[in-house]
């Protein structure tokens, strides 16, 4: 999973919701499709946050930047 992207993550998420909200699985399907959605929940909110914090660090180097100019 360490080599997905975002938007592939996101894909494979969505598609296992929709598995699960059809319904008519097993509980063993079940549970393994909830694990895995719960895993790829946690690795999609993972690279938001590194997104984030990539974005704050250069906003923050960009207006440290402008008051250094001035």
């Amino acid at each position: 999973m360490k080599t997905m992207t975002y938007e592939e993550a996101m894909k494979q998420l969505e598609e296992k919701v929709v598995m699960l909200e059809k319904g008519g699985l097993t509980l063993e399907e079940t549970v393994r499709l909830y694990d895995d959605a719960t895993k790829l929940s946690g690795y999609c909110a993972a690279l938001l946050n590194q997104a984030k914090l990539k974005i704050t660090e250069l906003s923050e180097n960009g207006e440290n930047q402008n008051e250094s100019d001035s």
